[in-house]
């Protein structure tokens, strides 16, 4: 567990109010990382903790490998003439449209299990998974999920016997917008207070959750369950990690996107607006 300076404790609650009596408040001011799992697990870095979390972690995971790819690619001269470095992006951001999509039907299909969202937070979210749907096409037929499926996860038959069926559905300009129309929702999602995430406490028998952005509150466990509270520590969001993931895959898209200026529609970008939400601002 990061380490943490003790504030105070908390005054008796008030009337109304569910705050124990008497927990010590401490402040986390470390930056929060995510877990990834392909790396050595580090015992400061949050996972997620309720069902909304762990689709928004499958976004993660592909963002990661897009992040990847895409930095290779921007070191290429000619990104657009490599085109099997480009059909291989097709996995990873099916992957991560895929999971923006399940995350919107999760608050749609389950909205009573989001109660602390308005009723005009999911009239937007419903028009905006209608929108992404529109710009981001993942049906059957699609031109991503033929490349997926027919060339990218694995080389299917009829990709050897008719190969420019498919090959010609490559399309490195439609990827990056897909990238950016991604990144996008994902951080609009991220505004949303309704995950919960959990890290590692160093003790067996207690467990340290955050239910509320912001807000880390140790629990202890006794044969499985929580007994009671212990201690608040007051911290960032583990959102903030994902939002600083997002901001590395938008930049290394514009730096791809910046070699294929001659592609009519995909002038570079700054994205200015999405890297105000990522930095935190509103202007």
């Amino acid at each position: 567990m990061p380490e943490s300076t003790q504030v105070n404790e908390v005054p008796e609650a008030s009337q109304g109010e569910e705050t124990p009596r008497g927990l010590p408040v401490y402040v986390d001011s470390t930056e929060p990382e995510i877990q990834d799992p392909a790396e050595q697990r580090s015992p400061s870095a949050w996972a997620g903790s309720n069902a909304i979390s762990f689709k928004l972690l499958r976004c993660m995971e592909a963002i990661r490998d897009l992040t990847r790819m895409l930095r290779t690619m921007a070191t290429l001269q000619d990104p657009l003439s490599e085109r099997r470095g480009v059909k291989i992006l097709a996995t990873p951001l099916y992957s991560l449209a895929s999971g923006v999509r399940d995350v919107f039907h999760e608050l749609e299909g389950n909205a009573k299990a989001y109660a602390r969202l308005l009723p005009s937070q999911h009239k937007e979210l419903r028009e905006r998974a209608r929108r992404f749907t529109r710009e981001v096409p993942l049906h059957k037929t699609s031109a991503l999920r033929a490349v997926r499926d027919k060339i990218g996860a694995h080389i299917d038959r009829d990709a050897v016997l008719s190969p420019d069926k498919y090959w010609g559905r490559v399309d490195l300009p439609a990827y990056l917008r897909w990238v950016r129309a991604c990144s996008e929702e994902t951080m609009y999602l991220l505004n949303l207070d309704i995950y919960a995430w959990t890290r590692e406490s160093g003790h067996p028998d207690v467990s340290s959750l955050m239910t509320v952005d912001g807000t880390v509150v140790d629990l202890y466990i006794q044969d499985g369950k929580p007994v009671s509270p212990l201690s608040i520590t007051l911290a960032r969001s583990p959102k903030y990690g994902i939002a600083n993931e997002i901001g590395t895959l938008v930049s290394m898209c514009d730096d791809v996107a910046a070699k294929c200026e001659h592609v009519d529609g995909l002038a570079p970008e700054q994205s200015h607006e999405l890297e105000n939400k990522i930095d935190g601002r509103d202007d």
